[in-house]
């Protein structure tokens, strides 16, 4: 029994490594080279960069990727001291949250599609108009979910509920996956094609490498997204299940947020 325990415990700690080397990774891709290919890619969406302003947009893209290699880093130590800083909601807090967020999210968001349809080599001279214009769209749609996250976030310092708390579980599963699908599955490809030619690693000799390891991210990315709503769809199920057999027992029931 001893043996079994300690079998266990040895288990869950390799778990528990795993999971640590995965959230890191994906916060390495998606939030630091991210964070750089953002203002990157953003840059040309609105026509800012251009070859007259290139190396300009190349500083600031480095400058940003450093700021949040900081962050990571931060990141880290707070996981390593238990230390959350989300219970911290005040207006420093959210200054913090939100500047990131909308460099990540709605930069992102329209850098996402711009760099990631250039790496499937959807985008070139013919097409550049037409994904410019679907590159502003979602820019577009992620503002104003940038402002909603801001309202709930208010809303949650002065101690009102946000307003994601009573919404049925698969319009909320259509809002989470629909922004995960940008920021993340074409976000992880267009961060490693946006971010290695802004730190000059892609050019015009090394530009199939380049394509293959951005595909590549957004491949594994992809899979990690499968595996998310895997894990929500089983979330849901057994929210239900527990409310089934509450409600066919005589006692009260408690509202988990995810029923239908």
């Amino acid at each position: 029994a001893l043996s079994h325990s300690r079998r266990s415990r040895m288990s869950d700690k390799e778990n528990k490594s795993i999971r640590v080397w995965q959230i890191f990774l994906a916060k390495l891709v998606l939030e630091v080279f991210g964070g750089g290919g953002a203002v990157w890619g953003f840059s040309e969406v609105v026509t800012f960069r251009n070859p007259d302003t290139q190396e300009a947009w190349r500083t600031n893209a480095q400058i940003v990727a450093c700021v949040f290699a900081v962050r990571f880093v931060l990141q880290i130590a707070d996981f390593v001291t238990s230390k959350n800083p989300d219970e911290d909601k005040n207006g420093v807090r959210m200054m913090a949250i939100f500047l990131a967020k909308i460099n990540l999210e709605v930069f992102g968001a329209g850098g996402a599609i711009w760099g990631f349809s250039e790496a499937l080599t959807l985008r070139y001279d013919e097409t550049q108009d037409f994904w410019r214009r679907w590159a502003i769209t979602v820019a577009v749609i992620f503002s104003c979910r940038y402002l909603l996250q801001m309202r709930d976030f208010i809303r949650e310092i002065h101690g009102l509920p946000a307003s994601t708390e009573e919404i049925d579980p698969w319009i909320r599963f259509m809002h989470i996956f629909s922004a995960k699908l940008v920021l993340e599955v074409f976000g992880g490809a267009g961060a490693i094609w946006g971010f290695s030619e802004a730190i000059t690693l892609r050019n015009a000799e090394t530009v199939d490498f380049w394509r293959f390891n951005a595909l590549t991210v957004g491949f594994i990315f992809s899979i990690r997204y499968a595996c998310q709503i895997k894990d929500y769809l089983v979330e849901v199920m057994t929210a239900n299940e527990k409310l089934a057999a509450a409600l066919n027992g005589s006692g009260p029931t408690e509202k988990t947020g995810l029923l239908v």
